[in-house]
């Protein structure tokens, strides 16, 4: 198929950039903290006798501010490896359809991410039987991915086919994929299942 694969939005090196990024902050603070408290020592390492109240004074304003950046850097380092609560994704394809100014075909299913969204999909029968209905034509599958048309959240317009009950109970009761409002479709790609059997349900406008 022409175009090209969805890109992982939280892909390893994004994380350990990010990790990186809290690492060199730690370092930082700490040899600037160092370099600081350095300017009361003698040269064995020693507080020199009549720097001591200053000295004092630079230990309390940089545990202060270490305590500070300790807290920012636990705020960060939760939202980097907690994993995220999963909510509703919108992925959008066109198939056959779209050559005759139809609309395209929008799925919604619970997820992480439009990356954890299209792992989810592509193992639902809904998708298996849209796909196998796409490549039941002439030329067999020719079905692109709408990165514009997929985000966070629901279809503000047209239908949608509403996966998220048959992803959580697990059975082949889903929706029909069969838009019927135009939208616009720049094509990309799609990935490619393996087609697998399964008994239509309802769908969900909006």
């Amino acid at each position: 198929m022409p175009g090209h694969a969805l890109t992982s939005i939280t892909d390893h090196d994004h994380l350990l950039r990010e990790l990186r990024d809290v690492l060199a902050s730690c370092q930082e603070l700490i040899a600037r903290h160092h370099a600081a408290l350095a300017a009361y020592l003698d040269a064995e390492g020693e507080v020199i006798e009549e720097k001591y109240p200053e000295y004092d004074d630079t230990r309390i304003s940089t545990a202060i501010e270490a305590s500070d950046h300790l807290h920012d850097v636990m705020i960060r380092l939760a939202v980097l490896v907690v994993p995220p609560t999963p909510r509703a994704f919108t992925l959008t394809f066109a198939g056959h359809e779209r050559h005759i100014g139809e609309a395209p075909t929008s799925f919604v299913i619970n997820a992480t991410s439009l990356d954890d969204a299209a792992l989810i999909l592509v193992g639902l029968p809904s998708w298996h039987e849209w796909y196998l209905a796409e490549a039941a034509g002439d030329g067999g599958a020719d079905i692109v991915y709408l990165p514009e048309q997929s985000h966070p959240g629901l279809p503000t317009l047209g239908e949608f086919a509403d996966l998220r009950a048959e992803q959580r109970s697990g059975t082949s009761q889903h929706a029909s994929a069969v838009p019927n409002s135009p939208r616009s479709a720049a094509p990309v790609t799609s990935p490619r299942p393996t087609p697998a059997p399964a008994n239509p349900a309802a769908r969900t406008p909006h």
